[in-house]
């Protein structure tokens, strides 16, 4: 019987392997700047045509290559970037498997030009499909230019698989933009049709890098930070919440300079962003991790977009304590003044400043009671314990309420007045603040609830049913139930099992008593994510829905001591900005802002 099994011809292998490193123009342009930048290159240019399929073209004033090198970077594998096995455990370049080039070549024309720097005469190299089809003597400066035209020539069914020219240039604009980010000192030029389409020179930081690809204007909206723990170091930007989008766009990830994909950061974001945004939108960021070379596995795919850590808890934690503790140092409390793109102010406090808002209310009460010397539990219930330090800040912050500085001019008595039973409207020293009611109370009762359910505060006051209620759960709630008796006692409610399925409601939270009883439990445990497990996201989701189904509704007629009461206690809690689902709590207008709108100034 003949044999089955065969060798593929070289030229086929490289097609194949093309498949995986070759996605479209933008993975050619991916390469080549990468190349380029490992040559050391202070200045890239890239030209494109055709959306990238009719011509890509990167010129470098890197070191360039000598005539054997310039032919040897077409061979499969072939490589300056590691030399030996040990070498795979400290990557320091962005490339290193020497597949880039050959896979490039396999499916397309390429003309390399190269010269050293300091040398009278380069060398250019002419390829078709693969094949070497001219090698000559060239005369330019020190560097490289690469020029690939007809990509998938010779594969044409690839090339059907191609996006739109209009998305396929925008990849490869995306594209360039991260690399420029996290290469400021590199100066970037790109050509579209002939156009000058972008244009940077060299910067001092990403944040000012940043500012010149996303505008001023967006770049006003992110805050720098940077972290370390050990032989991990995290730094870059993160925007507002306000700019957040609805996709996933401008949001940039490097490790050791290498821009990756990874969902266990992007969690970790995510995360410490709490509830500041709802979980339709997702925030914008560039972050840059450093870390040992050891501890960082990038031999994961062709692409190289994808890595692995030694130890994803640890960088878990770390972006996200770093995320959570920039948006805490900043104002983002959003203004009614201007577009929703600008709303959220990003004004730093001074350092070491808690959680709480630092909102001047004129008038409030000198004996109002504040929950700050409680230490609350962050969203993801990993915030640590709040050091004296901390509790002093938080106490300073709450005070500040009270007692304006001097030598300002307030008014006599803070005013508060209740607008369609919706919105709280109180005079403040720079302007007005308007507040959502509902909003406020769902994170007064929200982080209250957490702390109960975490074991950080005494469980909640229970109101005693004059006649217990048997309820009869489904399987489902049932399964729920078992789940988190011990937490729903935390809450306040009394819950007793009985035969089957059936319970005896003898308690609930004193915050239910106008509910109507015989439906409480069923449908607090009907917000529970079935099969919740982790503790974690049990306790997030009933705090959450204790919060949402007690808090005050709109149309809910509130006196001046209850709205006064209000303020008092969310400007205590640890994250006023926002409601649970990420609704802002309150926004502001400023006098000044005030003076613009009526053409006062």
């Amino acid at each position: 019987m003949p044999s089955r099994i065969r060798i593929l011809s070289e030229d086929l292998a490289n097609r194949i392997a093309a498949g995986e490193v070759v996605e479209g123009p933008h993975s050619v342009v991916k390469e080549l700047v990468e190349n380029a930048i490992d040559a050391g290159a202070d200045a890239i240019t890239v030209d494109v045509k055709g959306a990238g399929s009719d011509l890509v073209r990167v010129s470098d004033n890197g070191v360039g290559m000598n005539r054997d090198d310039a032919l040897a970077a077409f061979d499969r594998f072939a490589t300056s970037k590691i030399t030996g096995p040990d070498d795979l455990e400290a990557i320091d370049t962005l490339g290193f498997r020497g597949e880039a080039l050959p896979s490039i070549a396999s499916v397309s024309r390429v003309r390399l030009t190269t010269c050293e720097p300091g040398t009278e005469e380069g060398t250019e190299v002419s390829l078709v499909g693969g094949e070497v089809r001219d090698v000559r003597p060239a005369g330019r400066a020190g560097g490289t230019t690469v020029e690939v035209s007809s990509l998938f020539f010779n594969t044409p069914a690839r090339r059907k698989f191609l996006k739109s020219d209009r998305v396929e240039l925008r990849k490869i604009l995306e594209l360039i933009g991260e690399y420029a980010v996290l290469y400021p000192a590199v100066r970037f030029d790109v050509t579209v049709e002939g156009r000058t389409t972008m244009s940077l020179p060299p910067a001092t930081s990403v944040a000012e890098r940043a500012s010149a690809i996303i505008g001023s204007g967006r770049a006003g909206n992110t805050m720098e930070f940077e972290s370390e723990d050990g032989p991990y170091a995290v730094r870059g930007l993160i925007g507002s919440p306000s700019s957040a989008r609805t996709r996933g766009a401008l949001q940039i990830l490097a490790v050791n300079g290498r821009p990756v994909r990874s969902r266990l950061v992007t969690a970790a974001v995510r995360n410490g962003y709490g509830e500041l945004l709802p979980r339709s939108r997702h925030p914008v960021f560039a972050i840059l991790i450093d870390a040992d070379t050891r501890l960082v596995d990038a031999n994961v795919h062709p692409t190289k977009r994808e890595i692995r850590f030694s130890e994803d808890r640890r960088i878990f934690a770390l972006v996200e304590r770093a995320v959570r503790e920039t948006l805490l140092a900043h104002d983002i409390a959003p203004s009614l003044a201007g577009p929703a793109s600008e709303a959220w102010r990003n004004t730093t406090r001074e350092p070491g400043a808690g959680g709480g808002a630092q909102l001047e209310l004129p008038d409030a009460p000198p004996n109002s009671s504040r929950a700050t010397e409680q230490v609350s539990v962050w969203g993801s219930g990993g915030a640590p314990s709040a050091t004296a330090a901390e509790t002093d800040t938080l106490r300073e912050t709450s005070e500040s309420l009270d007692a304006p500085e001097t030598g300002e001019t307030v008014p006599e008595a803070a005013k508060f007045w209740q607008l369609h039973g919706m919105y709280i409207f109180i005079q403040t020293r720079e302007g007005v603040l308007v507040v959502d009611q509902h909003a406020a109370h769902e994170r007064i009762l929200y982080e209250e609830a957490r702390e109960r359910l975490s074991g950080v505060a005494e469980a909640g006051p229970s109101q005693q049913l004059l006649f217990p209620i048997a309820v009869e759960l489904s399987p489902a709630e049932w399964e729920t139930f078992s789940h988190i008796d011990t937490l729903l006692e935390r809450l306040g409610f009394s819950v007793r099992p009985m035969s089957g399925r059936t319970v005896m409601l003898e308690a609930v939270p004193g915050a239910f008593q106008k509910w109507p009883q015989e439906r409480i439990l069923q449908e607090v445990l009907a917000e529970i994510p079935t099969g919740s497990s982790a503790m974690r996201d049990l306790i997030e989701s009933m705090a959450t829905t204790f919060a949402c189904k007690t808090a005050i509704k709109a149309g809910q007629k509130l006196n001046e001591e209850e709205m006064r009461g209000l303020i008092d206690r969310l400007f205590a809690t640890e994250l006023p900005f926002s409601c649970p689902h990420g609704r802002p709590t309150f926004m502001r207008m400023t006098l000044s802002e005030l003076d613009r709108k009526f053409g006062r100034t």
